[in-house]
């Protein structure tokens, strides 16, 4: 990824249509001085994720998500991951009524990068451009802390704003990287969880996950391969943490 000057960023010269956003964004606005110079920000919790049952994870984030979150993989190619935060849709048991996350419970960096974005400034372009969600509850033009000095250059909110965006960005191709591997090894397969909830029995699917016998068919040579490129401790958190499905199904009732 080539590196970019945040005050340099436009894409299209407008925000993007509502079709080609990402989950949770309304719109995206490359940051400019010239345009945004009054915005700042400011800590307004996890509220515009309520509604977010599943939430985008980087696979260097599963050793320590799997702690506190279900991790599955999209049923849809490239089956990118996701942790489970409700079992039905539009429901998060992770966010409570004032915004706040579940205690000791890990927050995705996909959350922590809300509402910055990179985009490409242009389908064939390898340029990038910082962009913001203007509508996001963390932006204001009264309090917070300001986007752009006096002079127009990027304050160091948005230059630390950068470069955890770009470090992000950069997990989530690498991620993209694994699962890729990992469905041509065919281990990427359609999956079920069943466990008994308040005595009934409930089943959760629509999800991949990692099959535990073409893990175990590889060749030595396609496991030294995992085990190499680290992707093994990966695999053995995401099955570990399936196992937390009971326990979120649990929380829908306190």
């Amino acid at each position: 990824m080539s590196e970019i000057a945040v005050s340099h960023g436009v894409v299209n010269g407008a925000a993007q249509s509502a079709p080609s956003l990402p989950p949770l964004y309304r719109a995206l606005e490359g940051l400019t001085a010239e345009r945004h110079a009054a915005l700042r920000l400011h800590d307004a919790g996890y509220g515009f994720a309520a509604g977010a049952s599943a939430i985008p994870l980087a696979a260097e984030e599963f050793t320590v998500a799997a702690r506190s979150l279900p991790i599955v993989f999209a049923a849809t190619a490239p089956h990118m991951p996701v942790v489970i935060t409700g079992l039905s849709a539009g429901t998060n048991l992770y966010v409570d009524a004032g915004g706040a996350w579940k205690a000791g419970a890990y927050v995705p960096a996909y959350l922590r990068r809300f509402p910055f974005f990179l985009l490409r400034v242009a389908p064939d372009s390898e340029e990038l451009a910082l962009c913001i969600d203007p509508s996001a509850p963390q932006v204001s033009e009264t309090t917070g802390e300001p986007l752009f000095a006096e002079d127009g250059k990027p304050a160091p909110q948005l230059e630390r704003a950068f470069a955890f965006t770009k470090s992000v960005e950069e997990a989530m191709l690498r991620t993209r990287t694994m699962t890729l591997r990992l469905a041509e090894l065919g281990l990427l397969k359609s999956s079920v969880v069943q466990f008994e909830h308040h005595g009934k029995p409930l089943r959760v699917d629509g999800f991949f996950a990692v099959d535990r016998p073409a893990l175990a068919a590889l060749a030595p040579e396609q496991l030294a391969e995992l085990r190499d490129r680290g992707w093994l401790e990966v695999i053995y958190a995401h099955l570990l943490s399936i196992g937390g499905m009971p326990e979120l199904a649990r929380s829908i009732q306190g």
